[in-house]
């Protein structure tokens, strides 16, 4: 008799149960469906949220963020202040990178050399290490990075630069990142395979120094129409979805197979004007279908007109289905550097006319709207709610909806003459906005980065830098304050509506949902 046969007979005659074979433990496997086109692996090249979402799995930072944005320690265990200018970090011991490797500083040192100089970046990390002079290898896991003048930003920028293994990283191109040749980490997931516009597949770093991860594997997959992140959910092909529908909520809330969690964003969407031209804008015609010899929206009483002529509740409610807060600045109600003063504009039409007139528009003109139709929540939709009320006040708008991967190329090479951007300030304070949106674009200092209507404002920006350059909370608190009232009242753009942070997900899981906007694997867990 087999030794199995034997225990059974035994069990059976004391009169227990038998054994059972000991099940294999089933491989389990997340999937996620994100909306926003992620377009590289390389972490270095292109500061996009989807970007981040994928890099984050795979390269880790010295500085991290929990869910609720409190900063926490990464990489880096501990750091400190030695002086105005000069910051010291104690490195985590016992790193491995995803082929074994070591973690030291002089990986920290690569990346901070690679970062802000990768070949052709279209939007690249040079402005998270803009105030950083030089970085210092005291030891293996000891640096202390100096910079050119204040820095109480720093922290928070250094949560968006991944670190790559100098070893891996010395020669390779933004090619061997996407191929996976170099995409070598230190982070709970390693690569398998990225399928542009299509996924990216990753397993479990059974090497990595934090808590194990419950997911054997992870696949990240575009699914950039919102109906079929909503039908992928609930036909169990995905786990989880990010940016669900807002006409999908209810429908997602009252079926037992879904679950929606939440939280108060830090993405403002709003329109930036043409700055870049003083003669014709390429998309402002008169009524006559001829184009405009002088540029309407150098002129501030053309941005207020427009400004006032939306009515930004009706956004929210209508467009947004309640998902959104009107606002009339960049900060959430409540966080630091939110101007208490700058209130939401009021709908006013009739000054909306008179404004026009004033600056020689009473007539009107006619305008297209150019806006991503794949990139955020409703952004189509919002751009054409918007484009209704300007036609109303004599500004004959058309909208034309552009995907992203076309949209950003064009905005950046300033081809619109008005257009619709989301901005997300995952620092938590208004200086992130203001100095890579609204500061005068300079590429050699790395500040405008993002500044897409090259707007320029000297006193501004002497306002700005004298904000982000305080150390002292409290007076860097003012100081952005009294920016932002700055910059609002000149109108370098327009604000619309703070956007709350939405997923959907599968009932046997659970999400912790990031302010960030960021959809990771580490945070959802089996429920």
């Amino acid at each position: 008799m087999q030794r199995r046969q034997f225990a059974a007979a035994a069990l059976a005659a004391a009169g227990l149960p038998a054994l059972r074979p000991r099940a294999a433990r089933a491989a389990t496997r997340l999937e996620i469906g994100l909306g926003g086109a992620f377009t590289t692996i390389d972490p270095h090249f292109f500061h996009a949220t989807p970007n981040h979402t994928v890099a984050m799995h795979i390269f880790e930072r010295l500085v991290d963020r929990s869910p609720d944005g409190r900063l926490v320690p990464g990489l880096a265990e501990s750091w400190r202040l030695v002086n105005d200018t000069l910051w010291e970090m104690k490195l985590r011991p016992n790193v491995k990178f995803h082929d074994g490797g070591d973690f030291t500083a002089d990986d920290v040192a690569f990346t901070f050399e690679r970062a802000p100089n990768v070949p052709n970046s279209p939007g690249g990390f040079g402005t998270f290490l803009r105030t950083v002079s030089r970085l210092e290898v005291v030891d293996p896991l000891t640096i202390r990075i100096h910079t050119q003048q204040p820095a109480p930003d720093l922290l928070p920028n250094l949560t968006y630069v991944g670190i790559v293994s100098r070893r891996v990283g010395q020669g390779a191109t933004t090619a061997d990142y996407n191929a996976g040749k170099a995409a070598i980490g230190t982070g709970p997931y390693r690569f398998l395979s990225f399928t542009p516009g299509n996924r990216v597949d990753l397993e479990r770093f059974e090497g990595w120094w934090g808590p194990r991860q419950p997911w054997d594997g992870v696949v990240l997959r575009l699914l950039s129409n919102p109906a079929a992140r909503t039908a992928a959910l609930l036909s169990g092909d995905v786990q989880v979805i990010d940016t669900p529908s807002v006409s999908d909520l209810p429908r997602l809330r009252e079926d037992p197979r879904a679950s929606i969690s939440s939280v108060s964003g830090i993405r403002v969407m709003y329109l930036v004007p043409d700055f870049s031209r003083e003669g014709e804008s390429p998309h402002v015609l008169g009524n006559n279908g001829q184009p405009l010899p002088a540029n309407p929206f150098r002129d501030r009483r053309v941005r207020e007109a427009l400004s006032i002529a939306i009515q930004r509740t009706a956004l929210a409610e209508r467009v947004m289905l309640n998902t959104a807060a009107p606002t009339g600045q960049w900060m959430p109600e409540g966080s630091y550097s939110y101007a208490p003063e700058v209130r939401v504009p009021e709908l006013d039409v009739n000054r909306a006319r008179r404004l026009l007139a004033e600056a020689g528009l009473g007539q009107g003109f006619r305008l297209t709207l150019h806006t991503p139709n794949d990139r955020y929540p409703n952004d189509a939709r919002l751009a054409q709610a918007v484009a209704q009320m300007w036609t109303r006040i004599g500004v004959q708008t058309s909208v034309e909806a552009l995907p992203w991967s076309t949209y950003l190329g064009r905005g950046q090479r300033q081809e619109f003459s008005m257009a619709l951007w989301g901005w997300g300030s995952p620092t938590f304070e208004a200086g992130y906005m203001l100095t890579n949106c609204l500061a005068s674009y300079d590429r050699e200092r790395n500040q405008g980065s993002y500044n897409y209507g090259r707007y320029s404002n000297p006193e501004l920006d002497r306002v700005i830098f004298e904000a982000v350059e305080q150390m002292d909370s409290g007076r860097r608190e003012a100081l952005l304050i009294k920016a932002v009232e700055r910059a609002v009242s000149d109108l370098p753009m327009i604000p619309l509506l703070m956007l709350e942070n939405l997923w959907a997900t599968r009932k046997d899981v659970t999400l912790s949902a990031r302010r960030d906007e960021r959809t990771l694997a580490m945070d959802v867990r089996p429920a």
